[in-house]
């Protein structure tokens, strides 16, 4: 569920996590000449080092705190008097989280999370603090005090019972208020960019001679794919498809559903879960076709993220289909879109949008068992300033960046260079405190020369939502909360069980050996889905989601099933 989600943000971390894995932005009417000065008052002492977890197995800030104040950890260190152990576990974070809450020992001194469900977890636990309380017993001049986005601030109250989290890529009117975007590239991105998607590598498209318009239909698609099975690059065969690895079921699979006109609510505007939308049949179907023709091996099911990465820089993957933050495809230039798969059906690419601020996809939390609860005050308050999203975000003016005649930031080379290699320098690698909307105001728009990855994301990620054919439609009401069902509940049973269930099916479904075994296979998915109970959970939601479109006044009606 937690990339599944992220398709759906009100504004697309696509370019977010591009710009902040190979770069960041940010934006501050303010000067930034000495935004790495160290502050004598927070230095004067010890420096002591916290322990900060996450869950996010694919997030990678340098492991090793570098001291030296002429980088990035350096001059937070100087600043705030912390240094940072990372723990990040390579898989089953939350699982290590619930773990650590039941035993109560070796608690970190800051969380960040992902999941709402152990959101919720951490909070009834007692061991976290709500960040107004703290900073007003810790930092009572902190600027989130007075500055932080309403809107957002009630977003996550709404969500959490207080503001407990602190947001990662904020992104809402309230704050676009304060950090208006830069230009028109920015207004684009918010408008159309998506993270989930199809990537083609248009150095394989030219050799097989075919254009993005060839391949904008499933059928062209597949016979594309049959001309680059026998290509090699360096000696390697190429990989005509390369799904999203494990997370295949949360990143391919819905995109491929929207691509082929699924939708949450059916013709009459009541909610229906992906699974039972007739379209999620053309999206299997179209995944084993691809298998059976030999366009991509079962293994890809199960690699990690890393496995994934490597591929894309290999420049032998033809596409790969599902969530391109996730992947540094705008590190290589070869790499474009076709937007969305037409289906052979003829349905209508459809594709979720929020008008709603968002509560943030990362979560900070700072523990009450922490020994350095001063310092870790002065440390989210200085993180989540204009200057210490500068240097997080762009390193060091001067060196990183420097500004326009406009005043908007322009990345120097070494800039570039640093952004790209962030899990060592640190430029960019502090995900959890970028700032959507801070980063479109104050950096200048890209252009291939001064910032070829960014361009290349963004070219890449608006080209679904950019395409006419695409029909997009406010999900404000759609998005139910994390722990809507108690988790001792039948309907929790239920989730539970249908989530084990179908992620067995759709393997087998998409490895089917034949036309009659996958039809038989996609029925008997559905059977056991309703028999699971199903189509009860969606009755419930559909109570939510009536009960929301009166509240926020829309009307959504599925457009093709």
């Amino acid at each position: 569920m937690k990339r599944k989600r992220r398709f759906a943000l009100g504004v697309t971390l696509a370019l977010t996590m591009a710009l902040t894995a190979c770069g960041g932005s940010g934006n501050s009417n303010e000067s930034a000449s000495d935004s790495t000065k160290p502050s004598d008052s927070t230095t004067s002492g010890q420096t002591d080092k916290a322990v900060w977890f996450s869950s996010v197995d694919f997030w990678n800030p340098p492991a090793k705190w570098n001291t030296d104040p002429n980088s990035v950890q350096g001059a937070i260190t100087a600043k705030t008097g912390l240094t940072f152990e990372f723990n990040i576990p390579a898989q089953d974070g939350d699982t290590k989280l619930n773990l650590m809450l039941l035993s109560n020992k070796d608690f970190p001194d800051v969380l960040t999370i992902t999941n709402d469900v152990m959101v919720k977890k951490l909070i009834q636990s007692g061991k976290v603090w709500e960040l107004e309380e703290f900073l007003k017993k810790y930092d009572p001049e902190s600027h989130l005090l007075t500055d932080f986005p309403a809107d957002v601030k009630e977003v996550i109250e709404k969500r959490d019972g207080g503001f407990y989290a602190f947001p990662s890529h904020i992104s809402s009117d309230d704050a676009r208020k304060v950090y208006p975007p830069s230009g028109q590239f920015y207004i684009d991105t918010v408008d159309y960019a998506s993270n989930g998607g199809i990537l083609v590598n248009s150095n394989i498209l030219k050799e097989i001679g075919m254009t993005l318009d060839d391949i904008k239909t499933e059928q062209g698609l597949l016979q594309a794919y049959e001309k680059a099975k026998g290509l090699k690059v360096n000696g390697a065969p190429v990989i005509p498809l390369l799904v999203d690895g494990k997370s295949y079921q949360d990143a391919t699979l819905p995109f491929l559903q929207y691509t082929f006109g699924a939708m949450r609510v059916d013709k009459d505007g009541n909610y229906r879960d992906l699974l039972l939308a007739p379209e999620t049949k053309d999206a299997l179907g179209f995944l084993y076709k691809s298998m059976k023709g030999g366009y991509f091996e079962p293994g890809q099911m199960t690699v990690d993220n890393a496995a994934v990465k490597a591929d894309i820089a290999s420049g032998r993957v033809f596409t790969f289909i599902g969530n391109t933050a996730n992947t540094s495809f705008n590190n290589y230039d070869y790499w474009t879109s076709s937007g969305p798969i037409l289906s052979d059906s003829g349905k209508k690419p459809t594709m979720e949008k929020s008008t709603l601020a968002g509560g943030g996809w990362m979560k900070t939390f700072i523990s009450k068992d922490t020994r350095y609860p001063e310092k870790l005050a002065k440390w989210i308050s200085f993180m989540s300033s204009k200057e210490g999203m500068l240097l997080s975000s762009y390193g060091f003016e001067g060196r990183d960046y420097t500004f326009d005649d406009k005043g908007l930031l322009v990345k120097t080379e070494e800039g570039l260079k640093n952004a790209t290699d962030y899990m060592n320098t640190g430029v960019g690698a502090f995900w959890p405190f970028a700032h959507t909307t801070f980063s479109y105001s104050i950096q200048q728009p890209p252009t291939m020369e001064t910032d070829k990855a960014a361009v290349i994301a963004v070219q890449a990620q608006s080209a679904y939502g950019k395409d006419p054919a695409t029909q997009k439609y406010v999900n404000n009401s759609l998005n139910l909360p994390a722990d809507y069902f108690a988790a001792d509940s039948e309907n929790s049973n239920i989730e539970t069980q249908v989530k084990a269930y179908k992620e067995a099916q759709i393997a087998k479904i998409i490895m089917s050996k034949s036309d009659e075994e996958f039809n038989s296979l996609y029925e008997d998915m559905v059977a056991q889905l309703k028999k699971l109970g199903l189509e009860k959970v969606d009755a419930e939601k559909n109570k939510y989601v009536q009960e929301k479109n009166k509240e926020y006044g829309i009307e959504v009606k599925g457009i093709n099933s």
